[in-house]
């Protein structure tokens, strides 16, 4: 499920805060792809979602923790 106002459409500017890198990264990363965004007219737009998805979350990639504490064998 998504957040509230995770559709947004948004700026380099803001992608750059968000990802803590500068803005002139954001426009490499969008031209070479890795940052999936759009260029209307001379302006990059990115869809704030698909850039929080590119920010590590150890709440979202955590495993559930096992009521024994130990690994499965499986």
């Amino acid at each position: 499920m998504e957040q509230e106002g995770t559709d947004e459409i948004i700026t380099a500017s803001q992608v750059a805060a968000i990802l803590k890198i500068h803005v002139k990264t954001v426009y490499r990363l969008a031209a070479e792809g890795v940052i999936p965004g759009n260029r209307i007219g001379g302006a990059w737009r990115f869809r704030r979602s698909t850039i929080l998805d590119l920010v590590p979350n150890p709440k979202r990639n955590a495993a559930p923790a096992s009521k024994e504490g130990g690994f499965s064998t499986g």
